[in-house]
């Protein structure tokens, strides 16, 4: 595929005037001339997972999160090595959570969340989470299903005796408590995210709030499969998940 193509294919995924405005939250880094035949696609990037992409013979690597500038010297580590190797990159971070297919669209919809609904803005123009209806049924079946959906074991916290009706998915960092009390605002009844601190787990047994907490990095896979998905339908691109930690 030319890349031109793909990265205008790739782009018109999202709402334009959010790109616009916000473009620190997306970005593409070693753009190429080159056709593209093999995209990899993982949650975050890392030297590890470059690696990984360089040994899968990967033309482009697509992510959700960009290599964090708080860990000192990894983004230059990482731009070095996607030089190095040939590589170009997109991430899509605030425009890929906010998707009707993102993050945490697309763990909902997996989960069997009906009615979904956008809640929990952050940087003004997107959105973080969703809150919708499931059928009604026990925690530890909702719990189950939430670990083998993500693959792994979870944190569980269940603070009521009632079924599990109303739930509330913020992939990723959902773990602040302004967050969770939108969830409670919306009628939740249970509350999914991918980090959890003290004051997440004491303000959800204040609410009588369940919380079921995976990794970041898992609860977000399936919205950049997604993505990525989407990007290579009706063309001929191979796609290839890069193994990465369940941070």
């Amino acid at each position: 595929m030319d890349y031109v193509d793909l990265k205008n294919k790739l782009t018109g995924m999202f709402d334009a005037g959010k790109l616009q405005a916000a473009p620190g939250e997306w970005g593409f880094f070693n753009e190429t001339r080159r056709e593209v035949r093999t995209v990899g696609y993982a949650t975050n990037l890392t030297g590890e997972i470059i690696q990984r992409a360089g040994e899968a013979k990967v033309d482009f690597l697509l992510t959700h999160h960009d290599s964090w500038e708080f860990i000192f010297g990894l983004k230059e580590s990482c731009n070095r090595l996607l030089e190095e190797l040939g590589i170009a990159h997109a991430f899509f971070h605030a425009p890929l959570d906010d998707a009707g297919f993102g993050t945490s669209s697309s763990l909902a919809a997996a989960l069997g969340v009906k009615n979904c609904q956008k809640v929990m803005p952050y940087a003004e123009v997107f959105f973080g989470g969703v809150a919708g209806d499931v059928e009604p049924g026990s925690f530890g079946l909702f719990a189950e299903k939430l670990e083998q959906i993500l693959g792994e074991n979870i944190r569980c916290y269940q603070n009521h005796e009632g079924p599990v009706r109303r739930v509330a998915v913020a992939a990723g960092g959902g773990n602040m408590t302004n967050e969770m009390r939108i969830a409670v605002e919306n009628g939740c009844d249970t509350y999914v995210t991918g980090e959890y601190v003290l004051y997440s787990q004491q303000y959800a047994q204040h609410v009588g709030m369940n919380l079921l907490v995976g990794s970041h990095t898992n609860t977000e896979i399936l919205g950049v499969e997604a993505m990525a998905q989407r990007l290579a339908r009706g063309t001929g691109l191979k796609l290839v998940r890069i193994s990465e930690p369940n941070y």
